[in-house]
């Protein structure tokens, strides 16, 4: 959907004299968010983090937005923001029309129309570490906001999103990305699920249907990788390698290994770094 531009009458957000550095960005978790009809006099890249949301355009068309996606808004559109669930997590960044053509000239990306797309990992990164300075009142990090600002005009390259962003994609690839950042952690589907506003059925549905197996197994089976992985390439103990992927004995690892590849991790090690089936997941750095 192309978001269309504003008539003259929306309330004006004014930004343009904040903008000391070309960007500024504003971090939200307020209750029940929303927002009248109103146009900004710079341009505004709105991230969602956490719920749902339907953005309105000036002749009343909705899309729906969550995690995982972004919208630009050129400055002068008229647009309006209502949260479609109880909790919401977002971040905005306005910035100088001049920064943003800028930005998109680098990037190579000429007359982008306005609208949602789908985001990036770097781009979920960004936000998310930019959420948590403004959290911790660190204040504003210009750099960040930058390299926001870059990656957002480089995936303005990209077509316009249709679809809902709590798609099964989206949804069963933000909770392999969360499982693979810490393999130790024991997973937690209740506090995943809550976080983005989804019973925990959904989310075991969804995986699957993405995957083809559940979350545990997903996990289990990127554990096994990595412990695979440590023992042909280091000289750990197999009882340090089963903590670090998050099982608590080391005879529990050797029989994983001995049932899904009918070897030991003595073979495992013997085989050293060269088998291609043990470098799946490296070791988080």
């Amino acid at each position: 959907m192309q978001l269309n531009n504003a008539p003259s009458t929306p309330r004006q957000s004014l930004f343009v004299e904040r903008l000391s550095h070309h960007a500024t960005m504003v971090a939200s978790t307020r209750d029940r968010y929303a927002t009248d009809t109103h146009v900004h006099d710079c341009d505004m890249l709105f991230v969602p983090l956490a719920g749902r949301f339907s953005v309105g355009d000036a002749q009343g068309e909705a899309q729906r937005l969550g995690p995982g996606h972004f919208v630009w808004f050129a400055a002068g559109s008229a647009h309006s923001t209502t949260t479609l669930t109880s909790g919401q997590t977002h971040i905005a960044v306005y910035v100088d029309p001049a920064l943003w053509a800028t930005a998109l000239q680098a990037q190579g990306v000429s007359g982008p129309p306005q609208g949602m797309r789908a985001g990036s990992t770097a781009l979920r990164a960004l936000s998310q570490r930019m959420f948590e300075s403004a959290k911790t009142g660190a204040g504003e990090n210009y750099a960040l906001c930058g390299a926001l600002v870059m990656e957002a005009a480089r995936l303005s390259g990209n077509p316009l999103s249709d679809g809902d962003p709590s798609s099964a994609l989206l949804v069963a690839e933000l909770l392999a990305e969360a499982i693979e950042s810490d393999l130790a952690e024991p997973l937690s589907l209740e506090a995943f699920a809550q976080q983005h506003r989804l019973s925990r059925r959904q989310v075991e549905r969804i995986f699957r249907a993405k995957y083809g197996v559940s979350p545990l197994a997903w996990l289990q089976r990127r554990r096994l990788e990595r412990a695979a992985y440590l023992l042909a390439h280091t000289r750990e103990s197999v009882l340090s390698i089963a903590l670090q992927v998050g099982w608590e004995s080391g005879s529990y690892l050797s029989r994983m290994l001995e049932k899904t590849w009918a070897k030991t991790a003595t073979q495992i090690r013997a085989s050293g770094p060269g088998s291609s089936l043990y470098s799946v997941i490296p070791p988080s750095t």
